[in-house]
Parts: C-alpha cells; structure tokens; sequence
C-alpha cells in the first residue's frame, strides 16, 4: 500500500522551468519555460517541482502578488506541500536564480520578498538581491518573511546587495535555514540612514509554540545592523556552526551604522512592562553553540537583557568590542540590568576582545553555569596542536560566496 500511494504521488508530480529567457504563455517545459516566479507558483502544488535556470529575474511592480495592511508582498505562497511530497523551488541542476527587486516600488508599503504562509515547502539556490525600503520613518523590509510556514526548508539562500533582512521568522514550527547568507544589505533610507533595522536573520516568534526552528551554517556579514538577532522571540531557537562577521557596518567598509551585534541571543529590551510589545511568560532558552563572530561593531555573542538563561556552547568570538555579554533584565516588571543569570556557557574561546578585560561580561558566576572557557591567553592544545589559532584565522576565508564551512571549535 505504501509503495503504492509513493508510485502514485511520482505519477502525478509535474516539472515545471522558469528562464529569464521564458514566456508566461508557454507550458513551461525544459524547452519553453516560463518566464516569471509567480507563473510558475501559481500551477505547483504538493510533490511537483519549480526548476530556475540560470540568470537574473528583474522584477516588476506588475508581479506583486499581496497587499495586507502596511505589507506589500511580491511573492506570496499559500499552498502547502506535503511530508511526502514537499513543494520545491531551486535552481536547476547548479544553476542559481537571482530575483532582482530593485524595481519593485508600489508606493508607502513595508516590502517582503518572498512571503511563506505554506507547509513543506523547499526553495533552494535562489537569491534576492536589491530589495528597498520605501518609508522615511522607523521601517523596515524582508527578502523572506516566515508567516505561519512549518516543515520548511531554505537551503543554499542569498540575500545580499539590498536594504531588507534576508530571513524573517515570525510564526512556524520546525523550519531548517541551512547554509544560507545574508550580506552588504544597509537600509540608507529610513531613520534618516541609521541602517537599525537590517539584520542579516531574525527570529521574533510570536508564540512559545513555534519550537523547532535552527539556523545551521548561515553567513552573515556586512549587515548595517546585527547578523542573528532574536529579540522578543517566545520560543526556542537553535543557531547552530554560523558566522556573524563585520556587522553594524556600512557594506564593504568600517563606517559604523547600526547595533553591529554578530549574535543577539534573546531579550525583551528595556522598556516598562507596559510599553512591551507582549507578555513573557516563560523566557526561551536559545541555543547558540559552534559559531564564530569575528569584528562585529558592538558584540560578538550578546544575551541582550534576556529574562532567562541562554546556552552557549563551543564558540568563538573574536576582536569584537565586547566578545561575550551576558547581561539579563532582572523581571518583566523591573526593567533593569543585572548580571546574567541561568546560562551556560561550556567550551567557548574568547579572542582578543578590542575593549579591555571584556572577554566573558556582565553575569552572576553563582547562578551560571561556566566550563571549560578560554581566552586568547589559555587556548587548550589537544594532540599537541592549539585548538583555534588566532594566528592563523583569515576571516575573509569564512565568506567566500559559495564556499560552506564548519565553524565550530573541534573537540
């Protein structure tokens, strides 16, 4: 019977291709693809397969498919796949689509570029390049926003050389981002060019339901505002043999922008319990183990007045101002600084912080767990051979495009 019905699904699953060079009137065949992302969608349902051959996708206004409230969306998809039979778009073979949206300005709208509202979805080797904001005020855009999305999988994501966030986590259960990258993204428009509100990902769970989601071996770099930031985030996320390097910078340069934390685990900010946007009930405990942050603005690893515990594990932060700051909120109704409390912290390395003496800030030792961390002057040497060499990190070998590393430290 199980053979049965996969047989069948094989039978009924359809193949559909997408060129720059394509015509939305042809079948959208290998030999007469289609031309647009939206054509294509529009036909995929559960088990079929969307492939985009090589080349830049320049889109237009005409392709926006959802307006809601403050959003406009230009791809919005809705229709879910199954565990058995997932919905993929990709790149063909190797091949690797970018959807240029720099032209895509319908007017005073929060832009997203991709809107995931499905389950079992898979996109893979497709990027989003030149996505804008388009309000002077407090604003900001995303190239994929993860609205109520489960079981999804991104894999092999670029999002680079425009204003917006690359990855937007709202509302969605056990969703895999792996091996994506964000980069030279800088919102130069709104809040007079501060560049605040351009992470390269973001997971801001609305509920503490939505469990289940992990970054693994995301890049981020050049963002102008953090690389990984989890504020106001009600369930738990894992961010897993990542890189955060050089943000809060304008792209390509030194010249600061906004916040430059490479891994913002958490937190509620500061605010009175009234201002908060929602109740915490039980503060998440993220997981953050196996990443590096090399020269982030601000700093490298951060649990940003979290109202609970953060676990740490085998990380490396290095040549940030502050390496790893572990301050909480002391309550929801007592917005104030204490030092951390709940965490745990095993097997990372500190680095060579830029300001003196902030290695490992800002904690409570009674009520952390702390072991077996190291700074630059007591790197443990396993086999005779140190376990990370200062010395001989080149970080511009953690960002080559294309190139996928594992970040951790080696035990």
């Amino acid at each position: 019977m199980c053979f049965f019905v996969l047989f069948s699904l094989a039978l009924s699953s359809k193949t559909y291709f997408v060129s720059p060079a394509g015509d939305d009137n042809a079948d959208g065949s290998k030999q007469r693809p289609f031309a647009t992302f939206g054509r294509a969608q529009k036909l995929a349902e559960a088990g079929d397969t969307v492939f985009f051959r090589q080349g830049i996708y320049r889109v237009t206004n005409d392709e926006v498919q959802n307006y809601n409230g403050r959003y406009a969306s230009v791809f919005h998809i809705t229709r879910s796949g199954t565990a058995d039979a997932p919905i993929v778009f990709s790149g063909y073979k190797t091949e690797r689509a970018e959807f240029d949206m720099s032209a895509v300005n319908p007017g005073d709208y929060r832009l997203t570029g991709i809107l995931l509202s499905a389950d079992h979805i898979v996109m893979r080797q497709l990027e989003i390049t030149g996505l804008r904001v388009l309000q002077k005020g407090h604003c900001q855009s995303e190239c994929v926003r993860i609205l109520g999305a489960n079981n999804c999988l991104l894999e092999d994501m670029s999002f680079h050389d425009g204003m917006a966030i690359g990855i937007y986590l709202l509302s969605g259960k056990d969703n895999l981002f792996l091996n994506c990258d964000a980069y030279n993204n800088y919102d130069y428009y709104s809040d007079n060019g501060y560049g605040g509100n351009t992470d390269g990902f973001g997971a801001h769970c609305t509920s503490a339901e939505h469990t289940g989601n992990v970054f693994r071996g995301c890049r981020a770099w050049w963002n102008s505002d953090d690389g990984f930031d989890l504020i106001n985030c009600l369930a738990p996320v894992v961010i897993e043999d990542c890189v955060a390097f050089y943000n809060g910078f304008r792209p390509g340069t030194l010249h600061g922008a906004g916040d430059g934390t490479g891994f913002k685990a958490g937190g509620y900010g500061m605010k009175p319990r009234s201002q908060m946007v929602r109740n915490v009930v039980v503060a998440p405990r993220h997981v953050v183990r196996r990443c590096i942050a090399y020269r982030n603005k601000n700093k490298g690893i951060y649990s940003n007045h979290h109202l609970g515990g953060v676990e740490f594990t085998d990380n490396i932060s290095i040549a940030n101002p502050k390496n790893y700051t572990l301050v909480c909120r002391k309550s929801m109704d007592e917005a104030v600084d204490v030092p951390g409390y709940g965490h745990i912290l095993r097997g990372n390395i500190s680095v060579a912080p830029i300001g003196k003496g902030q290695d490992y800030t800002d904690y409570d030792p009674s009520q952390c767990v702390m072991e077996n961390n190291y700074t630059s002057d007591n790197i443990p040497v396993k086999d005779g051979v140190p376990l990370f060499s200062p010395a001989s990190f080149v970080p511009e070998d953690y960002i080559q495009v294309g190139t996928k590393v594992s970040c951790g430290v080696r035990r």
